[in-house]
């Protein structure tokens, strides 16, 4: 039996409705950051789309409800590409999905109620597509490339780029009243696939947003009671990081910073279990400490990663202390009863070829260590200068 149009707008408008008021208050109770806050503002702006779609199937006179509801749907998509980015530790940019919403809002505006049902659809689903690719491409890349709910939501956002980039193209060339559309791209259609996809995508970012925010409120090297002194978790050392390269600047020293990713962590966690794997965190980050300067900057900023800041007298003291801390690891055991060893992904960048700017900095910090993690990690990587265009 098929659904009507106006009971799957009403279904899949409260799935949206209540997946986003869920997402809104566990961001709202934790202690949200950025990419929190973006993501929030997506399902705001995806509660705004089913309230306009919502209206506009009461009463299909107020045409100008489906230009809000456009304009909120591109945004909405866009807003979870700029978390990723910020998630990622890269800009938010968030002010291009704010100026495709407005496009999108014009063209509507332009084309006026005769296209009913349809009207702006054409820069909405191009939009959408647009933001879901980029969105897709970039929860792969750099910090949430290893994490499998970044996966589980790039696979959600290149189905939906797929999905609209074969719409929009149906929809341009054979039109809205074609049998292939109607048959495979109709509303009814786009709406089951929206709520499962929502349904998906919500749990997935629930669960980037928990272990992002349990991470910071535990210390991040911080299991149960027990913790690590002087590695500093992710929002105290980023504050220290920002003033340590502001008053070296200042100073004209030179810092290095050495990042080192422990590999094969998502496996430790399957094969040995998650208190398995979080002790070998804090074996690592032991390690870390004895084995760096004792004039320097310890943070774990992430699952399994740790960042050393250091001042530094020449350009190969910082290739030699990440040498040192991946033979440190060769020779002490995460696990003496079993005899374990991990090993980690180097990057190694510093002020003299990236400058005092702190984002170029993470940039090329991040990039460095993704190359080691790609060659097979256990691995040290240089910073490399982007070169000029």
């Amino acid at each position: 039996m098929a659904l009507d149009q106006g009971t799957l707008l009403v279904v899949s408008g409260l799935v949206i409705i209540l997946c986003g008021i869920s997402f809104v208050l566990n961001t709202a109770m934790r202690r949200n950051d950025a990419s929190g806050r973006l993501w929030s503002i997506s399902f705001i702006a995806g509660m705004l789309t089913a309230l306009s779609f919502l209206v506009w199937g009461v009463s299909p006179a107020l045409w100008w409800v489906l230009a809000i509801g456009n304009t909120a749907y591109v945004i909405s998509i866009g807003a979870i590409w700029s978390g990723a980015r910020v998630f990622n530790g890269r800009k938010s940019y968030f002010w291009v999905a704010l100026a495709a919403g407005g496009l999108v809002a014009l063209f509507t505006g332009l084309e006026g109620p005769g296209g009913g049902i349809w009207t702006g659809s054409t820069g909405l689903f191009i939009g959408i597509a647009v933001f879901a690719g980029l969105g897709g491409a970039e929860t792969i890349r750099s910090r949430m490339r290893r994490n499998l709910n970044a996966r589980v939501l790039s696979f959600c956002l290149w189905i939906v780029c797929a999905f609209y980039v074969l719409r929009s193209s149906i929809f341009v060339t054979l039109g809205p009243l074609d049998p292939i559309f109607t048959t495979y791209f109709s509303s009814q259609i786009t709406a089951i696939i929206t709520m499962l996809l929502v349904l998906l995508g919500t749990i997935s970012m629930s669960i980037l947003q928990a272990e992002r925010s349990g991470a910071r409120a535990l210390g991040d090297v911080t299991v149960g009671v027990h913790s690590v002194v002087g590695v500093l978790s992710a929002a105290p050392f980023m504050q220290q990081w920002a003033d340590w390269v502001e008053r070296a600047s200042f100073n004209g020293d030179r810092l290095a910073m050495i990042a080192m990713d422990v590999d094969n962590l998502p496996q430790m966690n399957t094969a040995f279990g998650r208190t398995f794997g979080d002790a070998a965190i804090r074996s690592v980050a032991q390690i870390v400490r004895h084995y760096a300067p004792t004039a320097s900057l310890l943070g774990h900023t992430g699952a399994g990663r740790f960042v050393i800041v250091v001042v530094t007298v020449n350009p190969n003291e910082a290739e030699r202390l990440a040498i040192r801390l991946q033979t440190a690891l060769v020779d002490e055991p995460i696990d003496p009863q079993q005899s374990l060893r991990a090993t980690a992904s180097f990057g190694v960048v510093d002020t003299d070829t990236f400058g005092y700017s702190l984002p170029a900095l993470r940039r090329a910090l991040d990039d460095a260590t993704l190359r080691a993690r790609d060659d097979g990690g256990n691995r040290i990587e240089l910073g490399r200068p982007t070169p000029a265009a």
